[in-house]
């Protein structure tokens, strides 16, 4: 009768040790263990150049004006590029989710109050993901043949440029100076 109180009791023994480690792994770290020194090195904008030209109209012309063409070469073409947009998109994701991280961490470690960029924050990563989903909506389409297969990308490059030099705005300004 005595077995199920022990064994609670030690489940929970337990899960106060994990957590109490966890807490003082957690608290232990340094304020910009997650974002290194060079901040250049966190994103380029230029990474993102052929996105303007992989989906580009001229390019699906070209091919129709050939020769060659089928409309099983155009679908391959078109799956290919997509495939590759995708894969451009999923680093542009990857880089402003590494960018957003790096702003709440010196957001968190700073010594003013940044309540203000906590709400700007907030707003550019539902903007963010609002114009993911329209562009992912957008390149089904783009699949099927339904729609122009040139799709801009320009604003959620220069939402991450923005971010990027907002994070290099408040890294500068959490450095101590040197006197």
């Amino acid at each position: 009768m005595h077995l199920i109180p022990l064994s609670t009791a030690a489940i929970f023994a337990v899960l106060i040790v994990a957590f109490v480690a966890l807490f003082k792994k957690l608290a232990s770290r340094k304020a910009v263990s997650g974002i290194g020194n060079d901040l250049e090195s966190l994103f380029s904008v230029e990474r993102y150049k052929p996105m303007d030209r992989l989906l580009n109209q001229a390019d699906f012309q070209f091919l129709q004006s050939h020769r060659a063409y089928d409309r099983r070469s155009a679908r391959h073409f078109r799956a290919t590029r997509i495939e590759i947009f995708r894969g451009y998109a999923r680093c542009l994701g990857r880089d402003f989710t590494r960018v957003t991280r790096a702003l709440q961490i010196l957001m968190i470690h700073a010594s003013a109050d940044r309540s203000a960029l906590a709400g700007m924050l907030l707003k550019q990563r539902v903007l963010f993901s609002a114009n993911m989903t329209v562009l992912e909506f957008r390149l089904v389409l783009c699949g099927f043949g339904m729609s122009a297969p040139s799709v801009n990308v320009q604003h959620l490059v220069d939402t991450l440029d923005a971010m990027g030099a907002q994070l290099r705005a408040l890294a500068l300004s959490a450095q101590p100076s040197v006197a």
